[in-house]
């Protein structure tokens, strides 16, 4: 028994010191051609295994999620599935040997152990000391049975105070609206605290501690968590009940129009690049913008823009997920995509949310809302055109007579509301500011008189 025993020690011991040699931070450049790109892996050991997540800092993505992690005889396996991307290697010595693949392509890709850099503070991260409330919140969405944790920053002084949810863009963040170190939300909720105006800003479901399905999600589900948040202000003593209103961002952008087209309590909207056309048209344009200021040719441009424009007429013409499934993978497979690359391209395009998005046209609840919106819109935004949404807006406007609605085009701001060169998505990070002081003047302004 002593001998046994022993040698479960030594067994125990082996394990503790294989955990040791992976867990740690780990980065390696990939190889792009022109460029390289450094990926940051921090690897824990957890309770049945490890876990990790990923770090990319040229683009200001922190703590990606890696679904899966496996370490086993030396080999190394991680897991993306949001990104479709993964990451298998072979530990040698202090460096390990492997390769990313995301969506059909592989590059080699040897990590090395290493320190991860702390992230940077913008100049418009807000500084103590607070003159408002500060209060950590949760709340019930009663229609879809998930809760949702944020902050609500209350104005000093004895109220009550008009309101403000925030709701944020495509993809789940935090309650901040974190990208690339910039903290848009918590910015603006700073601004307009200390100048009166009590904000709510919330986790997305699935982010830091709010619940809720994610997987078969889309806008619709989204609305009724901000509607909760919009429910959850109404019942604060703190609040004025009839002066609550909801600026989103982005796709947020199309969620508080629903929900106010359904609430006619919602006080007044903000709307910063919030798409007036649906999700196909937004994509259309934004993939072409983006593609011109990278620097392609106008030949590749189009030739892209087709392709991709055939992907999205099949999401057009379909009646269902179901059918649209069918018909993408025929056009796939007769371009030569190998099956992971089609599977990859038809559940991105697919899935319940993309579907949603593609087909959702905003029309119907912008012309349903009747309380006052401000919509503003970057002339360099390249994700959501000032030059097609405006126009969009404008007819809008001008077929229902929707004198509730006005619309503003600032000058040289991207979709983050950033002064900026080209627009580009590869300036969001360079940039050190979060947002143009103009815009936040405007909301208060806005806010106010309303």
């Amino acid at each position: 028994m002593k001998t046994r025993t022993n040698i479960f020690i030594l067994l125990f011991f082996a394990v503790l010191q294989c955990n040791a040699q992976i867990e740690g931070y780990w980065s390696g450049k990939l190889n792009l051609g022109p460029t390289e790109l450094e990926l940051g892996f921090d690897i824990k050991a957890v309770e049945n295994g490890f876990s990790a997540t990923l770090d990319v800092p040229a683009q200001g993505a922190n703590d990606l999620p890696v679904d899966e992690t496996t370490f086993h005889d030396n080999r190394l396996e991680m897991t993306m599935s949001a990104m479709g991307a993964s990451y298998s290697g072979e530990l040698k010595g202090n460096v390990i040997e492997g390769e990313f693949s995301q969506r059909g392509m592989t590059f080699p890709l040897n990590l090395e152990k290493s320190e991860k850099d702390a992230q940077q503070a913008r100049p418009q991260d807000p500084q103590p000391p607070f003159d408002y409330r500060i209060e950590e919140v949760s709340f019930v969405n009663e229609k879809e049975g998930n809760t949702l944790t944020g902050t609500l920053t209350i104005p000093a002084g004895e109220g009550p105070f008009p309101a403000l949810v925030l709701v944020s863009g495509s993809g789940q963040q935090n309650r901040d609206e974190e990208l690339m170190n910039h903290r848009p939300f918590w910015v603006i909720a700073d601004y307009l605290s200390r100048r009166g105006v009590a904000v709510l800003r919330y986790d997305d479901r699935g982010m830091g501690g709010s619940t809720g399905e994610v997987l078969n999600a889309t806008s619709m589900d989204f609305s009724y968590d901000a509607e909760a948040a919009f429910d959850f202000l109404r019942n604060r003593k703190e609040i004025n009940a009839s002066r609550i209103g909801i600026l989103g961002h982005s796709e947020g952008g199309i969620i508080n129009f629903m929900v106010a087209a359904r609430r006619p309590e919602v006080a007044f909207l903000v709307s910063l690049a919030g798409p007036a056309v649906n999700g196909i048209e937004v994509l259309k344009e934004q993939q072409k913008a983006i593609l011109r200021a990278s620097g392609m040719t106008e030949e590749a441009v189009q030739f892209s823009s087709n392709a991709n424009a055939q992907l999205l007429d099949i999401i057009e013409a379909s009646n269902d997920r179901e059918e649209a499934d069918t018909l993408l993978r025929q056009l796939l497979n007769g371009w030569g995509y190998n099956e992971e690359l089609t599977e990859q391209t038809v559940g991105q395009m697919a899935s319940p949310w993309m579907y949603y998005f593609l087909k959702y046209d905003p029309t119907e609840a912008i012309v349903k809302t009747n309380c006052p919106a401000l919509l503003l819109n970057g002339s360099k935004d390249l994700q959501v055109l000032a030059s097609q949404n405006l126009p969009a807006y404008e007819r809008i406007i001008a077929e229902h007579g929707k004198t509730n609605l006005t619309l503003r085009e600032l000058p040289d701001l991207n979709h983050l509301f950033q002064h900026c060169e080209t627009g580009s998505p590869n300036e969001y990070f360079t940039i050190e500011e979060t947002i143009s002081p103009e815009v936040l003047e405007r909301i208060v302004e806005f806010v106010k008189k309303n």
